[in-house]
């Protein structure tokens, strides 16, 4: 792990070093990008990055080395940019329990991001009884704002097991997509 962490980092930087015309790398685009975190970034801006971005992505959001943080945005890029590898990888860290806890919880808000509404009850659903409540709190909003057919019963009788109101928002998400029958 320590090795594909290192072998990320020496992507990300020989790329940085390649001579430029004076404009912006795509590395240095995606490293200023990945360092944001006073203002969100708008999925246009991660598409516009061009082909080349998806690999330096997917080497920051893998590397035990980047920061949290950081792995985090870079999930938040790949979803915004979509594609079988970026579900792969997506799939890959929610379910890493050794992983930090915001790359998991922003693989689980990726994977609402790129799966379709028929495939996140599957995907999510087995995460609303994970022990961490940051993805539980993910899982169940990704159900309930993507998936509220396949997803709202699940997200509600985890809501009932919850101590507080720390699945609130989802659950009021799914009283607005599919209200019980009184």
């Amino acid at each position: 792990m320590l090795a594909a962490g290192l072998a990320a980092a020496l992507a990300l930087s020989a790329l940085a070093a390649a001579p430029g015309a004076g404009a912006p790398s795509t590395a240095d685009e995606v490293r200023a990008l990945l360092g944001t975190i006073d203002r969100p970034i708008p999925p246009e801006a991660w598409r516009a990055l061009g082909p080349e971005a998806g690999p330096l992505l997917e080497a920051a959001a893998a590397s035990g080395a980047e920061l949290p943080s950081r792995r985090a945005r870079a999930l938040e890029g790949l979803a915004a940019r979509g594609g079988a590898r970026a579900e792969a990888l997506h799939r890959r860290l929610a379910a890493d329990a050794a992983a930090p806890r915001i790359v998991r919880a922003g693989a689980v808000r990726g994977l609402g991001a790129l799966l379709p509404p028929a495939g996140l009850g599957e995907a999510l659903v087995p995460l609303l009884s994970d022990r961490d409540p940051r993805l539980r709190r993910a899982a169940a909003e990704a159900l309930a704002a993507r998936a509220p057919a396949q997803g709202c019963a699940a997200v509600r009788a985890q809501a009932a097991r919850e101590p507080g109101r720390a699945l609130a928002r989802a659950v009021q998400a799914c009283e607005r997509a599919v209200p019980r029958r009184r």
